[in-house]
């Protein structure tokens, strides 16, 4: 009995040696004319460059079967480049893409930046085939470098377009209309949402002008022991913003905004509100890193639905607020942090402040950790109903409670090992994961 317990005991360490030895996570992407894959074997393929690609917008099925020239590799470790992707959108509604290349191992030192845009109108086929041909451009100079290279060919295809001055009819705005509606239920219950939204955008380099307006209605039905039971809610609200740049660094701007809740017993509110904002980075690095520090200070004119428990239907609330967020996107994963602070001017004692952060960060070889956090310390609700609200609005969330703070947390990890060389796409009976 205790030679079998020794035995097993052994057995467990050596398992767990050999987990703690073995490697981690990534993903990847390509450049020039692809050659036949190879025997689909799961096994690395000698010669071929190792790229950790870092991308979650990324269709990971789509380059492994269509750009063979490269290997995917899962761990950064042990990877020839890490390929960073960052996406950020555009003034038309497209997706500006940025591809970093950041050479590892024998090609330590040597980077490399791409950027290209997808339209609005682009497919999720349309932008993975467009990403795949600026990939393989992206790592085409690293291939040179790799026994594979004698596989490779290079193609040109002039466009009719070169050189070619394009008109724009609609001078950078871009309009977007949007409608939906969601319904759910079973024989008791039954649930509706709709919503309704329109927005014009125009966006260049020195100026921003978002306007926006929008509409959601939620009725919901319950049938109880002693009858039905029916709810409504309501809200719409109408803003715009306009941004002018001050340099590379600095912004001015304000905007307007009208709003209407049943929830918050806000039958109609008007604010304008001017402000300006600096940015510690460039904003042209904004899609790998940015700090910023913005002050607004404006004035908000309230109709309230019902008297609330200053007794008061309307009033007018001047506020000066102050945010600083701060985004990173780098090697080791990515960190957002964000904190507001608004203070009432006419009276300090109400306030309210924000503190939100996530994070995705590799740890070390296979482990990640993931954190999404909020925090909102309320001490600013004027206009609460002075009649309280019912124990039906108090269940269906019709109307909002006092309460000085509020909160949201997740966060996980994961641990990934095995194989970092499978590049084999298997699709069988993906279809039958339904219930």
């Amino acid at each position: 009995m205790a030679n079998r317990l020794l035995r097993q005991g052994l057995i467990a360490l050596a398992l767990l040696a050999a987990l703690l030895a073995g490697p981690m996570a990534g993903a990847g992407q390509a450049a020039a004319q692809t050659p036949p894959a190879g025997p689909q074997t799961g096994a690395p393929t000698p010669g071929l460059l190792k790229v950790y690609l870092d991308c979650y917008r990324c269709d990971e099925e789509y380059m492994r079967q269509n750009i063979a020239f490269v290997e995917y590799v899962r761990d950064r470790a042990v990877a020839d480049v890490h390929v960073l992707v960052t996406t950020q959108q555009t003034g038309s509604g497209g997706l500006e893409w940025t591809l970093k290349v950041i050479g590892l191992s024998r090609f330590q030192g040597v980077d490399r930046t791409f950027t290209f845009t997808t339209p609005q109108a682009a497919t999720s086929d349309d932008q993975r085939k467009e990403f795949g041909r600026v990939f393989k451009i992206s790592v085409a100079a690293y291939t040179a470098d790799t026994a594979s290279a004698r596989d490779l060919d290079v193609t040109f295809t002039p466009s009719t377009t070169s050189g070619v001055v394009k008109v724009d009819p609609w001078n950078a705005w871009v309009f977007r209309v949007n409608g939906n509606t969601f319904l759910n239920g079973e024989e008791s219950t039954s649930f509706k949402n709709y919503r309704i939204s329109m927005a014009a955008n125009r966006v260049t380099a020195n100026w921003k002008i978002n306007f926006s307006a929008g509409r959601n209605v939620s009725e919901n039905r319950y049938e109880v022991s002693d009858g039905t039971i029916n709810s409504r809610s309501e809200s719409s609200d109408v803003s715009s913003l306009i941004v002018k740049s001050l340099g590379p660094k600095w912004s001015v701007g304000g905007r307007l905004g009208s709003s209407h809740s049943s929830f918050n017993n806000n039958d109609r509110s008007y604010t304008a509100a001017p402000g300006i904002e600096f940015d510690f980075f460039p904003y042209s690095e904004s899609n790998r890193r940015s700090l910023t520090l913005n002050y607004s200070v404006g004035v908000t004119r309230y109709r309230y639905r019902e008297l609330t428990i200053f007794d008061k239907l309307e009033e007018l609330v001047p506020t000066s607020s102050v945010n600083a967020s701060l985004g990173l996107r780098q090697p080791w994963g990515s960190l957002n942090i964000y904190a507001s602070h608004r203070v009432q001017l006419n009276d300090t004692q109400f306030h309210r402040s924000l503190l939100y952060g996530s994070t995705d960060v590799r740890l070390f070889k296979g482990f990640s950790f993931n954190l999404y956090a909020e925090y909102d310390n309320i001490h600013d609700q004027i206009g609460l109903p002075k009649q309280g609200a019912t124990q039906e609005e108090i269940l269906l969330r019709l109307q909002q409670l006092s309460t000085s703070y509020s909160y949201f947390v997740s966060f996980g990890v994961s641990y990934s090992f095995g194989s970092i060389f499978n590049s084999v796409v298997n699709p069988r009976f993906n279809g039958l994961n339904i219930f």
